[in-house]
Order: structure tokens, then C-alpha cells, then sequence
């Protein structure tokens, strides 16, 4: 006989929301669910305002941290061009824009370079001399797109029109004082007046393809929500595996869930940026070639690791109320240290040298630019936080195991005496009496190969013949 289900008719079977049998459930409820909402959002937000608001926030204020050097390879530098916040390099180049071209891009932000030979063609009226060789501007988007973009890039143009404007100056003057001069070469004067000096800008970071703003942000989100999710489900469904499984084997299959789900996702983050990029994408970027990709792959797997351990840990230890705390922190705190860059930030957010994301993108803005080069330092942070991570989550898989078996927290991490909490497991202490009454020392539960964790019911359960009642 086919029996057919009626939905509407069962829910008339059921009380209302209003009824008396349960108000005392929704008021207790009610009550929870405001007080949690009220402390969680209060916290998010605060989170949100001073690690997004506030690092972004004094990011334009801060600016000036950004330290922009002049270069002088005219060695005739005009003693009236002063800029503010800004550095004379004394330093030897040889002469040779190249080698300013290579400093930049391994140490600095940018600079305004004066080319070698300048001012003697100035002086000389070359007619072959172009006025954009007088003055280089060269900035580096490879070590942090965003502020090079939004306020190093600018500040470089304001900056190299007031020296042009100082150096054209500065020999005007001079002329004035050589009446002899002007009378040799009459095209002298014209030359400055109708063709000024002007400039010529360079990226040296080749990190200006049209994504660069948001790559590393969106590649690194997009891992860590899916290394969330699988966190998640793995608290969620594994019940049996930590009641029957030994501890030291519970460990190692946390740390290999974590590590190789990272390296999973990172791969398709990798791909993703080839497939976007491509080999010889564009001249505003560096040849995408195996090397690169491999190089990105480990990049982003070590990241995700890193930070998936961290959360595996928060995860394992604290009741489901509570997953969002160590969640949006981490998130935002890591979202915020990629928008600005460490040198630009208040003192209180120079502790985002050790965010993960920090790091990653550091070393994901290097192998695609080739640009400020801090290998050692970034590698040596994320494995660091990845090995220490997994030590600790050794000691986090031994409290959620110990915990279910002593009937303290139930599957999902609610502690015992909390709303939610739901376990079939007899809570250690209304056992203890029966199965150790002259003991006077705490209860260890201590497993052999003849415990067996059997379908029983709760009556039946035994702690002595191994049965939990599950």
C-alpha cells in the first residue's frame, strides 16, 4: 500500500509557537540568542572597524612612511629642489640608470632619478637632447600594488613636477648671471623656454597587469573559505573516528585532512592564475613560466596550511557559538594586512608581519614581478606557524577526544550544561560511583583492544565492560 504524506495535515498536528507547554524553552532561547547576538556583533564590528577601518583608514595618513628617494646621477643636483619626506640617496650608481632601476626594485618604493648628463645639455642647447631624458621616474608596483597605485604613483607626479619646475628654475638663474653665454649660443634661451625638461616613468615591478589589485586578496579568500568548510564538516562527522580511533592516528589524519586540502586548493588557485595570465601575458608582468607555477602552488599551499591549522585548532576546542570568533578574526585581520602594507600602518598593526596572508602575498607578488625579495623571511614565517600549528593541534585533538569520552562535550562542541548540548555518553562523574567506589583519584578513561564502543542504550551503559552507550 502506497502511503502518501501529507505535510500540511502533520503541521496541524503541531503546537504553536505561543503555546504554554514550551514558553518557558522560547524564553530560554530567546534570551540566548540575544545575548550572543549582542556580544558577537559588538565584537565583529569592533574587529571590523579597527582592523579594516583603522589600518586603511591611517593608511593616507601614513603614507609618508613610504621613504622616496632622489637620485642625482648628474651630480649637478639644484640645492633650491627640496621635497618633503623625501631622501637624497648618497649613494654610488656608478652612473648608471640600471643598477637605480635594480635597487628600486629589490629595496624601495620609488624614486626620482636625474640622468647623468643632464644639466651639461641643458647648458648646451643640444637640439638632439629630448627633454623626456632629463628626468626618470621610476616606482615599483611589485611590492604592494594597492598603495603604489592609490597614493605612490601620485605623490611621484606631484613631486617630479615641482622638481622640474625647481631644476628648470635653478639654471634660468644661472643664465641670467652668464650674459656671455646666452651671447654664444643664442638658441640657448628658446630651448628652455620652448622645450622644458620633462620625464620619462618606469614600472620596475611589472606587477600592473589590470587584476594585480585584488589577486593575491581574492586567490587567499577564496582558499581559506574552502579550508573552512572542510573544517567544519570534519568537527561535524566525525563522532565514531574520535571515540574509536587512537589519539597519535586522530592526530596525524587532522594534520593530513589540513595539509593536503590546502595543497588541493592551492593548486586550483595556481591554475587559475595561469589561466588568467598565460605565458607572455602581457609586458606589465613576468613570463608565467613551470617554475612560477610550481613556485605559486607551494606559495598559497603553505598559506592555507598555515592559517588551517590555525583554525582546525579554534574548531576542535570551542563550541559552535562560538566558530565565528577565531573565524572573523582571522579573516579580517589577514584581508586587512593584504590592503595596506606593514610600513604604512600604525604601530599597533605591526603584528601583521606575521599574518599568513602577509607573507603569502609577499612572496606571490615576488614570483610574478620579481620584486622585493624577501624569500627567506616569508618561507621561514609560514612553515614556523604551519610546524607550531600542528603541535599544537596535537594537544587539541587529545582535548576534543577526551571530552567526548568523558560524556563532556557532545558531537557538535556544546559543553554539558549548556541548551543545545546532546549526548548519548554517560557523563563521567554519575558513572564514577559505581565503577570505582573506593577510588578516590580523578577518573581516566583508559582504553584497551578489547574496548568496544557498542550500540546500547543508556541504561545498559558500562564503563567497565567498555560500553558507552553511543
Amino acid at each position: 500500500m502506497r502511503m502518501q504524506l501529507n505535510p500540511w495535515k502533520s503541521d496541524q498536528e503541531r503546537i504553536s509557537l505561543l503555546d504554554a507547554s514550551i514558553r518557558a524553552q522560547v524564553k530560554q532561547r530567546g534570551l540566548y540568542y540575544i545575548r550572543i547576538l549582542a556580544l558577537l556583533s559588538a565584537l565583529y564590528w569592533w574587529v571590523v572597524s579597527c582592523l579594516v577601518y583603522g589600518a586603511v583608514y591611517k593608511r593616507s595618513r601614513m603614507v609618508h612612511n613610504a621613504l622616496l628617494q632622489i637620485i642625482d646621477l648628474d651630480h649637478d643636483y639644484p640645492p633650491a629642489l627640496e621635497l618633503p619626506r623625501w631622501q637624497l640617496l648618497d649613494r654610488d650608481f656608478d652612473g648608471q640608470l640600471s643598477e637605480v632601476r635594480e635597487w628600486v626594485r629589490k629595496h624601495g618604493w620609488g624614486a626620482i632619478v636625474i640622468n647623468p648628463g643632464a644639466s651639461q645639455r641643458l647648458q648646451q642647447a643640444d637640439i638632439n637632447y629630448s627633454p623626456k631624458q632629463a628626468i626618470t621616474v621610476i616606482h615599483n608596483t611589485g611590492r604592494q600594488p594597492i598603495i603604489t597605485v592609490s597614493y605612490l604613483a601620485p605623490a611621484l607626479t606631484n613631486a617630479v613636477t615641482r622638481a622640474i619646475y625647481q631644476f628648470t628654475l635653478t639654471h634660468l638663474e644661472s643664465l641670467r648671471s652668464q650674459p656671455q653665454l646666452l651671447a654664444s649660443n643664442p638658441q640657448l634661451l628658446s630651448t628652455l623656454v620652448q622645450s622644458p625638461i620633462s620625464y620619462t616613468s618606469e614600472d620596475v615591478g611589472l606587477f600592473s597587469f589590470s587584476l594585480s589589485p585584488i589577486i593575491c586578496i581574492f586567490g587567499f579568500l577564496v582558499g581559506l573559505v574552502m579550508m573552512i568548510e572542510a573544517l567544519i564538516q570534519w568537527k561535524m562527522t566525525t563522532l565514531d573516528f574520535f571515540l574509536k580511533v587512537k589519539h597519535w592516528q586522530v592526530w596525524l589524519a587532522s594534520f593530513g585532512l589540513v595539509t593536503l586540502w590546502a595543497v588541493f586548493v592551492a593548486m586550483h588557485s595556481a591554475l587559475a592564475v595561469a589561466a588568467f595570465q598565460g605565458p607572455q601575458y602581457s609586458s606589465h608582468a613576468l613570463p608565467f613560466t613551470v617554475g612560477r607555477f610550481f613556485a605559486l602552488w607551494f606559495n598559497i599551499a603553505i598559506t592555507l596550511a598555515a592559517l588551517g591549522m590555525w583554525l582546525c585548532n579554534w574548531y576542535l576546542v570551542l563550541s559552535p557559538e562560538f566558530f565565528g570568533v577565531p573565524t572573523l578574526i582571522t579573516v579580517i585581520s589577514n584581508v586587512a594586512s593584504l590592503m595596506t602594507d606593514v610600513d604604512l600602518a600604525p604601530h599597533f598593526f605591526r603584528w601583521f608581519r606575521i599574518q599568513p596572508f602577509n607573507n603569502g602575498s609577499m612572496l606571490f607578488q615576488y614570483i610574478l614581478s620579481g620584486s622585493y625579495p624577501r624569500i627567506a623571511l616569508n618561507v621561514s614565517i609560514l612553515l614556523g606557524e604551519w610546524a607550531a600549528m600542528s603541535v599544537i593541534l596535537f594537544a587539541t585533538t587529545w582535548v576534543r577526544q577526551t571530552t567526548l569520552l568523558l560524556g563532556i562535550a557532545d558531537n557538535a562542541g556544546w559543553l554539558r550544561g549548556s541548551i543545545f548540548f546532546h549526548s548519548d555518553i554517560p557523563y563521567y562523574k554519575d558513572v564514577l560511583p559505581v565503577v570505582h567506589k573506593a577510588a578516590s583519584f580523578p577518573f581516566e578513561p583508559r582504553r584497551t583492544r578489547s574496548f568496544v564502543i557498542s550500540e546500547s542504550t543508556g541504561e545498559t551503559a558500562s564503563l567497565k565492560e567498555g560500553n558507552l552507550g553511543v
